[in-house]
This record gives C-alpha cells, sequence and structure tokens, in this order.
C-alpha cells in the first residue's frame, strides 16, 4: 500500500521532539538576548548565539540523514577521533584555558569550540555499540569492565584539563546506558563503592583544582565564604529568589544588569531566568524540557534495535543530567560546575552538538521500521 505524503513525514519526523526543541531554542534565544543586552558586545554575542544555532542545523541534519546502524562499522575511527578531540586542549598552542580550565582549542588566535562537546556525541555512539553487542543482559565482569574502561579512559582525559563537571556528564551516560543495557544491580553497587573511594582519595590527596575544591567545599557549606567562592551561589540565589511570580521582566533584573551573577549567560543563565520571569518562567522552562525527554523517551522505546534504543538514552542521559545539575547548582541543590543548560545556555559548542543529538534521535525514529 502506497504511503501518503503526510504518513512518509510523520515516518520520517518526530513532530513533538521538534517542536518542543525548537521552543527551547526559542525561548533560550530571547533569555540570552536579555541577559546580554547590558554586556559590552552583547548585540555581538547574540549574533554568535544565533549562529551557532544555524551551524548546528547541519550536524543534526547529517546525522538525521546517516543512518545510525552504520556507526557500529566506524567504532575504531570514532574512538580515534573522540580520543583526540579531548587530547587536543593539551596540544601546545592549540588548547586555551577558560574558568580555570584548558578546555577550548584555538587556531590563528581565535577560540573555536570545546572538543568535550561533540566527544560527548561519539562517546554515546561507541558505548551504545559495546552496551548493544551484550543483547541486553551485562552480566559477566567482564563485560561490565569493557564498558567502564572506555568510561575511564574518557574521565581520565577530561581530567587532564581538568573539567570535572564534564567528566560528571559522561559518567552519567554511561550509567543511564547500562541501566537501559542490562547491566546487574550488583556492579552498579561496585561501581558506586568505587566512585566513593575514588571521591575521598579526591579530596584527600588534593587532586583537584583549588577552585574546584572550594566550590564542593561552599555546596557543603553553603555560607561559606560569601565574598568568594560562596559569592556566585549567594548572587543566584538573591537573583531567583527576588523574581516572585512573574519576575521584574525582561532586561529588568537588578542582580543581572547590575553584574552580580558571573556568567550569566552561560552557567548562571537559568539565574537570570528565573529574576526576570519568574516562577511562571521557571516553570514553562521545566514543563519543555519534560515535553523534550518524553519525547526523546518515546523514540528510545520504538527504536527497531537495542542500538537505537540505547543511542536514545545516551542524549536523554546527557540533557537529564546537564538540566539537574546546572538548575540544580543555581539555587545551591548541587555543587557548581561549569554545564550549560541545554539549548538556553549561551554557548556554540553546547548549542551544535546538542543539535547534533536532536539529529541521532530522529536518525533513530526514521528508521524504527527499517530501511
Amino acid at each position: 500500500m502506497n504511503k501518503t505524503t503526510s504518513q512518509r513525514f510523520l515516518d520520517a519526523v518526530n513532530v513533538p521532539l521538534v517542536l518542543w526543541a525548537a521552543a527551547l531554542i526559542v525561548y533560550g534565544t530571547i533569555v540570552v538576548a536579555s541577559a546580554t543586552s547590558g554586556m559590552a558586545d552583547g548585540s555581538g554575542m547574540l549574533m554568535r548565539h544565533i549562529a551557532g544555532i544555524l551551524v548546528g542545523l547541519v550536524p543534526m541534519a547529517l546525522a538525521w540523514a546517516f543512518d545510525y546502524t552504520r556507526l557500529r562499522g566506524w567504532q575504531g575511527v570514532l574512538v580515534a577521533f573522540g580520543a583526540f578531540l579531548l587530547v587536543s586542549p593539551r596540544i601546545p598552542g592549540l588548547g586555551v584555558e577558560a574558568g580555570g580550565a584548558t578546555s577550548w582549542v584555538q587556531l590563528f588566535g581565535a577560540r573555536l569550540f570545546q572538543p568535550s562537546e561533540p566527544a560527548k556525541l561519539i562517546f554515546i555512539v561507541v558505548v551504545a555499540a559495546v552496551i548493544a553487542s551484550f543483547k541486553g543482559r551485562i552480566d559477566r565482569p567482564v563485560d561490565a569492565m569493557k564498558v567502564m574502561a572506555f568510561l575511564a579512559a574518557a574521565f581520565g582525559l577530561i581530567l587532564l584539563q581538568p573539567d570535572l563537571g564534564t567528566g560528571l556528564v559522561f559518567v552519567a551516560i554511561t550509567f543511564i546506558m547500562l541501566i537501559v543495557g542490562g547491566m546487574k544491580g550488583r556492579y552498579f553497587a561496585v561501581a558506586l563503592a568505587v566512585a566513593v573511594v575514588a571521591t575521598i582519595v579526591v579530596t584527600q590527596f588534593h587532586l583537584l583544582e583549588e577552585y574546584q575544591e572550594d566550590r564542593l567545599l561552599v555546596f557543603i557549606e553553603p555560607e561559606r565564604d560569601p565574598m568568594g567562592a560562596g559569592y556566585s551561589l549567594a548572587q543566584s540565589k538573591i537573583a531567583i529568589g527576588s523574581g516572585g511570580l512573574t519576575g521584574k521582566g525582561l532586561q529588568a533584573g537588578t542582580q543581572s544588569n547590575l553584574n552580580f551573577i558571573p556568567a550569566r549567560h552561560t552557567d548562571f543563565i537559568f539565574s537570570v531566568l528565573g529574576e526576570e520571569l519568574g516562577f511562571t518562567g521557571a516553570v514553562i522552562l521545566l514543563g519543555l524540557y519534560l515535553a523534550l525527554l518524553v519525547s526523546a523517551l518515546a523514540i528510545a522505546t520504538s527504536s527497531r534495535d537495542l542500538y537505537g534504543a540505547i543511542i536514545a538514552v545516551g542524549v536523554i542521559g546527557m540533557w537529564l543530567f546537564q538540566i539537574l545539575e546546572n538548575i540544580g547548582m543555581t539555587v545551591g541543590m548541587m555543587p557548581i560546575t561549569g554545564i550549560p543548560l541545554p539549548f538556553l545556555s549561551f554557548g556554540s559548542s553546547a548549542m551544535v552538538t546538542n543539535l547534533g543529538a536532536l539529529g541521532l534521535l530522529l536518525s533513530v525514529w526514521s528508521r524504527r521500521y527499517g530501511t
């Protein structure tokens, strides 16, 4: 039976996913415009944000058009390229420091992008292939160790930058994919014990940078050093708390416009949203995120194979952890890290990566009936 045009369209496009993502991008652009309005070169920053969206449409379209099942045959190339991306900031003359971490690369003196962002997508498709090869049953220690080896390698390379926040995103991605991949509960218990021991070792031997230790101490003791390490959190709470039900209005936030909130267009953009759009604006944002994640989950459950389902769940894990961590840190419920808010924070690297992830989801969706 010949399919109608509308049926073919729905086979290729998950309309709710695209609509919710588009709504988030528009919402984010409005908030970025407000957050940067009082900054030097604010209009230029807004144009760069929009340019990042337009550039991101290219990897989204490519990922969508490419049959995700063929990525399994590219594992060696993808592993090598992913490793290069994570190592590249440490290459002399290529890496550039920003926010205490050498996590950016530059060419000809211009900062280009943050390699760990696209490396997230490479990590997802590679580790998803490894997990899918166990066919939903990870009941041998050697199988669990194989997956953990990929995580340990990626996490170790990221800590060389050092960028603990991004490293934790890789951890979240891995564990949510392992849940769907069928790893036994006892292995999760062992992994948790290892994480606790590793945390103790890191803190006791001061393996983190001083500013990272200070952020952890502020999380444990929020009133600690309010004019130093605790300054960002204190100002963020004031901004969000002063927003009330409907907020002060776009470009009318005193904490943001008077430069009390550091990184207000990137890491702390939720603080700007909370102050200027209030509780109502925050609920709208959370509702959009929930709708996006539910749409992505529907793609995972409709996948033609386990590999596609795990890829989709990996993307969900990436977005969900970043949403919880970013919003949580602005209200003191999570430690402060440099993790951007998906589709909302200023930054081309993150935007391009998120749109690429959207393309991966659409690739899984459009091939749910086979090719």
